[in-house]
Parts: C-alpha cells; structure tokens; sequence
C-alpha cells in the first residue's frame, strides 16, 4: 500500500449543509477502498482561474493509504462526479514522519500554505527577533565604507 493525497475542491456556489453533504460523500467514496483515510478542510478560496463560470471554492485535502489499483478507480468515480470541480491524487510526501505534522496556515490575504510543524520551526520562531532600521543603516554604511562591493 502506498500513501496518497487527495485535493478536493468543490463549487463555492454551494452553502454550508450541500459542502458538508458533498465533503462527506467524496470521504465514503475514499474509504470503500482506502486505509487510514484523513480528511482536512482548507476553507473556502478564490480559485486561480474559473472553473465552469465559478470563482471560488471549498478545499479539502484527504490522506489516505491504498492499492494503485484501488486509486484509478477512486479517480474514475471522482471524474463522474457532477459537483467536484477537481480532484487530484498525488502521492504523499513519505518523507514527513510522526513527529512532524502537517499544519496549514492562512496569511493576512488569505493564502493558505502547508507548512511541516517541527519543534526546530518552534524555536526557529521563537529565536527570530527583530531587527531596527537604525541596526540596517549602520551596517549598510560599514559594508560601503570598506569597500566590500567594487566598483562603488
């Protein structure tokens, strides 16, 4: 068995009970022929270019462990589907292990990354201070003043 991804991006037009509905089916579809299957909501995102006149839509990334016989089929069934606007299964990056979990983080305008939760990201960002613009001029003023960049 190996370990798959599966993005899943539905219509934004839908409301909240028809996402949770449609979310819920798509998962039953994973699991009749998956192992381990785990499923994440990314919220609901402007898509980069519309897809059938639609604009936004729900992500949803799901985990899952199964046969590459039984992920042809799944991505058959999920081809047929009229309300997925697109799955993709990708294999899982292996090289992410129990003790780093996957965090997904949304920034200030709304761009939503998955980052590797590790206890060196922990300390790498407690450990980041910050800098004064002052510190930056006086560096700036050594390294030209001692001539380390030619020609200025």
């Amino acid at each position: 068995m190996k370990k798959y991804e599966l993005l899943l991006v539905l219509p934004g037009t839908l409301d909240d009970k028809e996402v949770a509905n449609h979310s819920q089916e798509v998962l039953e579809l994973v699991k009749a022929g998956a192992q381990d299957v785990e499923m994440n909501n990314l919220g609901k995102m402007r898509l980069s270019y519309p897809i059938k006149q639609i604009r936004y839509g729900y992500y949803y990334t799901v985990v899952f462990n199964a046969e590459p016989k039984d992920v042809k089929i799944l991505e058959e069934k999920l081809r047929l589907r009229t309300d997925v606007l697109r799955g993709i299964i990708t294999h899982f990056n292996t090289n992410i292990t129990a003790a780093k979990k996957i965090a997904y983080s949304t920034n200030e305008l709304g761009v939503t990354t998955m980052i590797e939760k590790t206890a060196a990201n922990d300390q790498a960002k407690e450990e980041k201070k910050e800098v004064d613009l002052k510190d930056i001029d006086q560096k700036l003023n050594e390294i030209l003043d001692n001539g380390l960049i030619p020609g200025v």
